[in-house]
Formats: C-alpha cells, structure tokens, sequence
C-alpha cells in the first residue's frame, strides 16, 4: 500500500485467478482510492481475461467473489466490486487484441504506454537545442549533487530571452527521475501579479507535490503553513521560473525544512539581486551562445534542413551578428523568416529592420526587465544605451551624480538585472538587443520629428535636427552627439544660434566640429562636453560642466572628470587652479608629456590620477596635499622613483599604486612605509628594481603585491606582517627562496612563482584549518621537493609544476584540486589520483619516466581536460565520460588508444611516431577540433563521417590515404590536409561552410598524387 502511495502510476494485471486473492482485490481498491485523492494514474492490463469479465465480474470472477461474501462483510466486497468496475472504465491494454497474444511484443507496447503516461510529468522544451550541453552538465554536476540528503537551491541568472527557462527544464526533465514528486510553476512574476496569485502558486505547489487537487487558500499565510507543514516527507524537484522579487521566494520556498531531505529547487530569474537577499549561494550565470553555435541555432529555425543554401549564407551571418546572439532572437526571427519562401527581398528588409530596432517579441520580453526600474534607473540606462557604451563608468558616474540619478545604487540595480555589464577595465557593456531597445523607447517619443526627443545620437540626425529644425521646439533636447558626422571640411564650425533653444542640454559629444559665436548665455545645465577639436569652444559657460573630454585634443570650477587620452600634442599640462573639484584626472597615453603642472598638488578632490604610458615623462610633482587620493596610476612612464614624502604629506588614503613597466624604476622610496590604508602595490616588469625593503610589513592593509619580472632575489621576512596579503605575485622574477613567514598568513590564496629558473628550497606553506591558498604555481623553478603537508590545503584548487626539473616525487594531494599539472624528466613517483575527485584539468609533460597514466583515473568522473606530452606512455585508459579535451603529443611510445568518450569537443594527436592506427572515432558527435599531425604511420581516420559536428580538421604531415566521409561534415570550418599519398582526392565542393583549405604535399612521405 505504501508503495502505491509512493508511485506515480499503478499497473494492476488481470488474470483469471486475481479476484480470488484478496490481497489483489485490497491493491486495486486503494489504487482507486489513491487515484480519487491525488493525479495517480492506473493502467490495467488484461491478460487472459476479458474487460467485460472484470468489470462485471462474470466467469472466473464471479466463482471468487462468492467466495469472498461468504468470508468477508458486505461493505468490505462492494469497495473491490466498485473498485474493479472503476478500472476498467479506464483506457488499459488487451493482450489478445493489443498483440494478438504475443508477449514480447505486447510488453513494448505497455512499456511505451507507461512512458508516454509518465511524459506528463516532464516538460515540454524546444525539441531545436544548441550549445546547451555543458550548461547542464555544469549545473548537475557542480550545484546539483542529488547524491546529498539536504535541500539544495540553485539559481540561474541572466538577461532576458538568453534562455534561462529552457536550461532549467533540461535540467528538471534529465533529474525528474530520481525524485518522488515534481513542480513547475511557470512564469511567477506574472502570475503572481494577478489577485491572490501568490496564494494560487502556493496551492499549485501544494497539490503538485502531493499529487491532490488544488485548494484555494484564503491568504499566503496559510499557504505557508500547509507548505511547511505537508511537504517535509516528500524528495521534490521544484522549478520556480521567471522570480524577480523576494516576497515570491518567502511564499513558495521561505524555509529548505519546508521540503523533504534530498529535495532540489531550481530558480529562473533576471535580477541577481533576489538570489542574492534570498541567500542562494549557487548561482549559474548563463552567458551568450557563440557565434557558431548561434548561427546554428538560427539556421535551424530559418531552414527546413538546417542549412542555408549558398546565396543566404551572408544574409544568415548578417542577421545572427544583428541579434548580438540571443537565443530568443535567433529562434523568433528564424522562424519568421522560415515562412518567406525564400525570397530574398524579405530576408533583406528584414536586416534592415533589425538593424534599426529589435523584433516585437523580443523586445516585449526584453522590456520586461526595464519596465522594473524607477526614473533615474531609466534615465541611466537610456544614457548607455545611447551614448556610453564603451566610456569608463567611474568617469560618467560623477553627472549621473549631480543629476540626483544615483549612480551606485542605479548601476547595481543595472548590473543585477543583466542589463548592462562592466569589464574589467571598467568600461560599460550593453547586448546590442538591448542597446536597439533603449533607443526605440527614445525614438517612441516622436517618430517623426526626432528633435522632440530628449536624446539624438545618430550623428546625421542630430546634425539635420540642428541646422531645420524650428528652433524654439528643441527645449526636451537633453543630449546630441555629432560624433562620426562626415562635415565638408576639417574645421567645420557650428554656429551658437543652433544651440539658442537647447536649454535642457546636459550632454553634448562633438569630434572635428568647432563651436564658433557667443556662447556665454548659452547651454546653462551642460554637465559633459566631448571634443577633439584642437580648437577649445569660444566664450562657452562651463559653470555647470562634471566631464570634459578632451581625448585625441590640442577648462570651469564645478569639473570633476577631465580626459585628455591620447592628446599626443600635449608637453605640458594646464594650470589646474580653476578646476578644485576635479575627481578623476586622466592624461593616458599623452607620449610627449614631458610636465605636469604642480598646481596639482592643490587638488584635494582628486581620487585617481592616471598617467600611463606618458613615456616621455621622468619625474612626477609633488602629490602630497592630495587626501582624497585612491589611486596612483604610473605604468609606462620613464620615472625613476616613486613619489617622495614629506613629513607633511596627507596621502594616507591611498589604496592603489600601479608602476608597472617603469623599467628604469630602480628603488621604493622609504616615505612610502606611511601609506597604511594601501592595498594593491604593482611593480610588474621594472627591470631594474632589485630589492624589496624592510618596511614593507608595515603596509599592513596590503591585499596584493605583484613583482613579476623584477630583479628581485627575496623577500624581506617582514612580509609575515601582511595579514590581509592574498596575492603576492613573483612570477619571472630573480628569485632565489621564499622567506618562510609566508606560511603564517592565513590569508594568502595565491602564490605564483612560476618563471622564477632560480628558484629553490622549501616551499612555505600554511597548513592550519585556516589556510586558504587557492593556487600554488611553481612551474619552472628548481623546486625538488613538496612537503607532505600540502595534502592538508582543502581549498586548494590549482597546482603547476610544469617544468620542474628538478623534482622526483610528489606526496598525496588534497582532493579540493581542479587543475593539476606536472612536468619533469626526474619525477618517479607519481600519487594516486583516485581521490582527487574534483578534478577537471590534468596534464604531464616532460614526465619521460611516466610509462602508465596514474592509477585512478577512471574514477575523475569530472575530468574535462587531459594533456600529455613528452611521456613514456604506451596506452590510455578508457571511460572518461566528460572529457571534453584530449591532447597527446611527443608520446614516441604511445602505440593504442582505447574507444574515445563521445563527450570529447577537441581531440589532437601529433608527433606520436609509435601510433599506427587511430579507434572509430564516429561515435564523436560533439567534435568540433580534430588535429592528427606528423604521426606518421597513421594512414586513415575511421569513422569521419560521424564526426557532424567538427569544424576544424588537420592532418598535415601524416601519409593519410582517404578521407572518407569528408563530405558529409556540413559544419567543417577549416580543413589541413597531407597529399603526398592521398589515392583519391577529397572534394571539398559540398562543405559550404569551408573557409580555409591547405592541401600541401611533402616529398618524404610518398609521391605527388595524380588528381
């Protein structure tokens, strides 16, 4: 009975004696019973009875229901009368009539019978999938360990229309299996915006789990409490799609006791910040398709086969590159287009649509999430959207914040939602989708009359805007930007009657254009002027000016931002007296600065100074009066010391000072001992800079400390005194040992030695409970040894000893490992990799005593990447079941390799003299690289036409005989082949994708074929 309750269908099989036990007849009652309470579905099989006989109970039945009346009461024997009569109602399957009484074939019947039932449970997902594979595989085998008892929430972010939803139901039908109940609730944040929608997902929560009829609750109060009290017996997979508040994840999964142990919730949403309130410590970002794999995607939706014909091949490229790769726009336009017949004219106005604003469905869903945000959110958006993708944030946040649009919170709030990005060097980032959106809801204000919108960035609209518009309607102007406009002559000057009208005018980008007239009453809330006129605009109030770019150029109190990038003119900079609320000054690239003003000492706002690559400049002024001051950029100058400091000096908030490459930096001044509050000290490649001095364990805020290609030889024992150091980068450096303090900073996550040829003794370590070293990279030192401690780091994560040369053995390693490589001519003794079951990444080379792969690795069930190079080894081990990268090279004893997993996306073999014969390789459908080169007794590639999905294939330097199947891979991209003993030659006609062909020939390999 418990097992009934337990299943999501019954299979009850009648035959001429199953009335006469009573056992059966008490099954099929509580079938009924449990089919009247929940969803339970039930499938009678009729074996050597009839429907009839057991609905009416006649015949066999009839003789055992006699007997139960005499042996049980009335009730009893009418609950499995009605409960016989019940079931045959029901849609079952006949043996005589189903398979004419043959049974193997009629258990393929009911067994399709049992799954298309079942398939109710599983959702419906697009049956067109591209590059969805690995998401999956992330997402199950690195958040979804369903191997563990406890309740597991994992979210998956990212922008709208990028495919989140179709993830998580891969990921909910390929797990369904091994849970008791199931429930998908669809599209939360609209359904519950609807009256008491969130009560109606609570119930539908409910009753999915449970397998009952949804009940209405009367608030969500008492939703919760039926969830927290009724669902903690049952192991769930819950998908909770499209969340984008907390309230909704309080209601439907406030507490992981609610659910029973082992119980798995997947969330779809758009705004991070929700998983992030909510706690969820799992989080997937789900990124762009490829190029390839979008063009993919598209193709199979515009064509019936898949494949474009030749004459639409750059049209599809055109339009996949217009969408910026989103799925739903590849999928919705692709199908549009599918319709068309192919006529051409349609595909053409099309992408001429596109390229001017996205498709109506796709931007619906993607406004979605613009829809959420307030005014000045809007208004920063917008402002990306048409004017700052590609600009530094840290230099336009100072206008948003003056035009009370809170840029911090407005730009999280941004990044959150997945509607922009920032890079790493700060720029902005915005998808072209969404780029297109921002600037159809300002093209919304007025189609036809653009100078009644408040932003024109198309240069030649602006320019038209300026010189016909009717003057007096311009006042809603808020930016222009005329860069890019084609002027008739290099010193085009724009009149100041254009701007008569632009009152509102607070953002205006020019290039080559001059500014000529009066503009002293003019553009009063003017808070950003770009131009690379050499020319400075004449008479222009700059009292309300925060940027003022100047980049590629020949100043306003209330400036905070100036920009002269790249002003190669400049030897000098100007008097920075007028300018006291200056912030962010940049002077990059300026190569023939040779001065900067001392004036700019007084400037006691400015936050960061960045002067890199001015190469003619030697020596800096004085910058101590600057309290304000974070960051110090100076890499690429010609200075020969750090900033001096006087006893006086205020510039203790200093948190970062970059001299990377100052190659005639020679030495750190000791006045820099006084800069507590630093904690990013760069030197990269200063050439002459030999020593490191004592003090430096009295910077005791420092984070990172990279002196990569230095001079430097040691480290002072001080260094023990940096607490908070987690980085300290030598790698290439000159130096001889490590000081052994390093081991008592608890702190250090990444020690990289690498390059450092002079480098040996003990490696300091800290052990403790504490540690949390992350990545150990000692490639290329003369390390010999590691201590047996190290298998005590369990954060450790990378470990490079490539070229080693000097080490001969290594102890147990710490199972947290991800990476792993290995490299020297000595090492004898090699760990048993066994327990390293978090592993990814493995490679050896150089190891030529390695005869054998370790033991254990058949156990990596994660193992993605495995390299070998240089090694003794004579076979490979099979069953790697996620490898997706396998390289062998210079393996001159390699002779076998076993059947290949079909996981593999990139396969090389090269220079592996002893390798006659490669396995059928056809079962390698995920293939994309296949590089077998100079292996020279390898003669064919069996099984290359199962190879659909390989892009690149190089055989160069191998006597190759044919390529069979060679034309049968659509997708091949690029394609080395050997001719020299070629007998037929392949015909490359039909691979419409190919792009690049090298068909060499070489003398030692055999004769030139005859075509």
């Amino acid at each position: 009975m418990r097992a009934i309750k337990q299943s999501k269908i019954s299979i009850p099989l009648f035959s001429k004696g199953y009335a006469s036990s009573k056992w059966c007849l008490k099954e099929v009652a509580e079938m009924v019973k449990h089919k009247d309470e929940t969803k339970h579905m039930i499938l009678p099989i009729f074996l050597d009875v009839t429907p009839d006989e057991v609905q009416h109970q006649t015949g066999s039945y009839a003789e055992a229901f006699a007997q139960h009346e005499e042996n049980y009461d009335f009730e009893t024997v009418q609950v499995w009368r009605d409960a016989l009569q019940k079931v045959v109602k029901l849609k079952g399957l006949e043996l005589k009539k189903e398979a004419n009484g043959k049974h193997g074939e009629f258990i393929k019947k009911v067994l399709a019978r049992v799954l298309i039932s079942l398939r109710n449970a599983y959702l419906d997902v697009n049956d067109i999938l591209v590059g969805i594979n690995h998401h999956v595989e992330a997402i199950k085998t690195t958040l979804l360990e369903v191997n563990e008892t406890g309740v597991q929430i994992v979210g998956i972010w990212g922008m709208g229309g990028i495919g989140k939803t179709t993830l998580a139901k891969v990921v909910f039908n390929q797990l369904l299996d091994q849970f008791e109940s199931s429930c998908f609730l669809n599209d939360i944040r609209e359904t519950s915006s609807q009256h008491k929608g969130l009560e109606y997902l609570q119930s539908k929560l409910v009753a999915d789990i449970l397998n009952s009829e949804r009940k209405d609750f009367a608030n969500t109060d008492e939703g919760t409490k039926q969830l927290k009290y009724r669902l903690r017996h049952k192991k769930a997979i819950i998908l909770l799609d499209e969340v984008d508040r907390v309230d909704q994840l309080k209601a439907l999964a406030g507490d992981l006791a609610w659910f029973g142990p082992g119980s798995r919730i997947i969330i779809t949403t758009r705004e991070k910040n929700v998983l992030d309130l909510f706690q969820v410590s799992d989080i997937y970002e789900l990124t762009l398709l490829s190029a390839d794999q979008a063009f993919e995607l598209f193709c199979k939706h515009a064509f019936i086969k898949g494949l474009p014909t030749l004459d639409f091949i750059d049209l599809s490229w055109d339009i996949v590159s217009t969408t910026g790769r989103l799925p739903l726009a590849l999928e919705v336009i692709g199908a549009s287009l599918s319709t068309s017949s192919g006529r051409k004219e349609i595909w053409q106005g099309t992408l001429k649509q596109l390229k001017k604003k996205p498709h109506m469905k796709v931007r619906d869903t993607l406004k979605i999430s613009y829809d959420g945000l307030d005014h000045e959110q809007r208004e920063i958006f917008l402002d990306i959207a048409c004017f700052f993708i590609g600009t530094d944030a840290r230099v336009v946040k100072p206008m948003w914040d003056d035009c009370d649009f809170f840029p911090e919170v407005g730009i999280e709030i941004l990044l959150l939602k997945s509607l922009i990005r920032i890079t790493d060097d700060s720029k902005l980032w915005m998808h072209d989708q969404l780029r297109d959106l921002g600037r159809e809801i300002v093209e919304r204000e007025n189609y036809k009359e653009p100078w009644l919108r408040c932003r024109l960035w198309h240069s030649e609209v602006a320019m038209r805007a300026l010189e016909r518009h009717p003057r007096e309607g311009m006042t809603k102007v808020e930016a222009i930007s005329l860069e890019g406009y084609q002027f008739r002559s290099e010193d085009h000057c724009i009149e100041d009657d254009r701007f008569l009208h632009l009152t509102n005018l607070r953002i205006l980008q020019l290039e080559k254009a001059s500014l000529c007239g009066n503009f002293e009453l003019l553009l009063p809330d003017l808070q950003w002027l770009s131009n690379s006129n050499p020319t400075p605009p004449t008479n222009l109030d700059l009292k309300s000016l925060i940027v003022l770019d100047l980049s590629r150029s020949m100043v306003a109190r209330k400036l905070k931002v100036l920009d002269l990038t790249g002003c190669l003119q400049l030897r000098k900079t100007p008097d920075f007296s007028a300018s006291p609320a200056l912030e962010r000054l940049i002077l990059r690239s300026c190569h023939n600065l040779v001065s900067i003003d001392p004036s700019i000492e007084k400037l006691s706002a400015l936050v960061s100074l960045d002067i890199r690559n001015c190469t003619s400049l030697k020596n800096l002024p004085q910058l101590g009066s600057m309290e304000a001051l974070t960051e110090l950029l100076v890499d690429g100058t010609s200075i020969r010391e750090l900033p001096v400091l006087r006893d006086t000096d205020k510039l203790e908030n200093l948190e970062t000072l970059s001299a990377n490459n100052c190659k005639l930096l020679a030495q750190i001044p000791d006045s820099l001992k006084c800069l507590k509050k630093l904690k990013l000290l760069s030197l990269d490649n200063c050439q002459s800079l030999g020593a490191v001095p004592d003090f430096i364990g009295q910077l005791t805020s420092l984070v990172e400390l990279s002196l990569s290609g230095t001079q430097i030889r040691r480290l002072p024992d001080s260094i023990g005194n940096l607490t908070l150091l987690t980085v300290p980068k030598i790698d290439h450096s000159h130096m001889t040992c490590l000081p052994s303090t390093l081991a008592t900073l608890e702190n250090l996550q990444v020690l990289n030695a690498s390059g450092c040829v002079d480098l040996e003794g003990d490696i300091p370590i800290n052990i403790g409970s504490k540690s949390s070293m992350r990545i150990l990279q000692l490639a290329d030192t003369k390390v010999s040894s590691l201590p047996t401690s190290i298998s005590c780091l369990r954060q450790l994560e990378i470990l490079d000893l490539g070229g080693c040369q000097r080490l001969q053995a290594l102890p147990n390693l710490p199972s947290s490992l991800i990476s792993l490589r290995l490299g020297g001519e000595l090492i004898h003794i090699f760990p048993n990799l066994e327990h390293l079951i978090n592993l990814k990444e493995l490679i050896f080379s150089g190891c030529r005593q390695l005869v054998e792969v370790p033991m254990g690795i058949r156990n990596l069930s994660k193992l993605e990447k495995l390299e070998l190079s240089n090694t003794g080894i004579t076979t490979l081990p099979g069953a790697l079941p996620h490898l997706r990268e396998l390289r062998i090279q210079k393996c001159l004893k390699l002779k076998c390799l076993p059947r290949l997993p079909s996981s593999l996306y990139e396969l090389e073999i090269s220079f592996c003299s002893s390798l006659a014969r490669l396995p059928n390789l056809s079962n390698l459908n995920n293939l994309s690289l296949l590089r077998v080169y100079n292996s020279c007794k390898i003669t064919e590639i069996p099984g290359l036409q199962g190879l659909t999905s390989l892009k690149r294939l190089d055989t160069s330097l191998c006597p190759i005989t044919h390529l069979d199947g060679l034309e049968r891979l659509d997708f091949l991209r690029s394609l080395h082949i050997q001719l020299s003993q070629m007998e037929k030659l392949p015909n490359p006609s039909k691979l419409w994708r190919l792009f690049q062909m090298n068909a060499s020939y070489h003398r030692k390999l055999g004769p030139r074929p005859v075509a």
